[in-house]
């Protein structure tokens, strides 16, 4: 069977595709939220010590939220760049797409068993394999020709930078969770640093396709 390249429609169709698993993905994320069941007598104290309660869930829904979030920006981009696609890059986009459709499950347990080793690791590995799989992703574009080749070797390296910021922040913070857990997801936080620390590791590669050139 010949090698396949897709444009025009097939790279269309992928891209829209990929919109649509992550816009389920970031929906499912409110499931993982219980409305309380609390007796009329005295409910609005009730209310209040049952949605307390639910602090471990608003906070891995944040944290999920904002990291799909990225991951959509992320792959937005790509897409902005392709200028096709391969059986390959397909079949690695497939797989990304299952990991990110499969967060909401890793949240909600986080939710639910936020005190525990085990939930926390369970989060933060689910999270870096998607972002591993996101960088993948980036890195076979790059090298097949599947990208615009007007962008620049700097910005190609700094591609590498980008997008292994977020996953390197949860793997690192696996060990730290067999120590303290509570410790492990304090760790989470640096997330918001991310294009800081891209900026200061990868100075100048926002910018894909580098200066005007001159004239006259």
């Amino acid at each position: 069977m010949p090698h396949l390249d897709e444009r025009g429609r097939g790279l269309d169709r992928a891209i829209n595709f990929s919109d649509g698993v992550f816009a389920i993905a970031i929906t499912l994320l409110v499931l993982s939220f219980r409305l309380p069941n609390v007796s009329s007598h005295g409910a609005d104290s009730h209310l209040l010590d049952a949605l307390a309660n639910e602090w471990g869930t608003f906070v891995s829904f944040a944290v999920s939220f904002y990291v799909i979030a990225r991951y959509w920006m992320t792959h937005h981009r790509l897409s902005i760049l392709l200028r096709r696609v391969d059986p390959t890059f397909i079949g690695l986009n497939l797989v990304f797409l299952a990991f990110v459709v499969f967060l909401p499950f890793p949240t909600e347990v986080l939710g639910v068993y936020g005190e525990t080793r085990t939930a926390v690791v369970f989060y933060a590995a689910a999270l870096t394999v998607t972002g591993l799989l996101s960088t993948a992703m980036w890195q076979y574009a790059s090298s097949r020709g599947l990208m615009d080749p007007r962008l620049t070797a700097t910005w190609r390296r700094g591609s590498w930078i980008r997008g292994l910021t977020v996953p390197v922040v949860f793997a690192t913070s696996i060990p730290i969770a067999f120590v303290d857990s509570n410790v492990a997801k304090y760790c989470w936080i640096l997330l918001v640093a991310q294009r800081a620390v891209s900026q200061r590791l990868a100075p100048g590669s926002d910018e894909p396709y580098g200066p005007p050139a001159r004239t006259g």
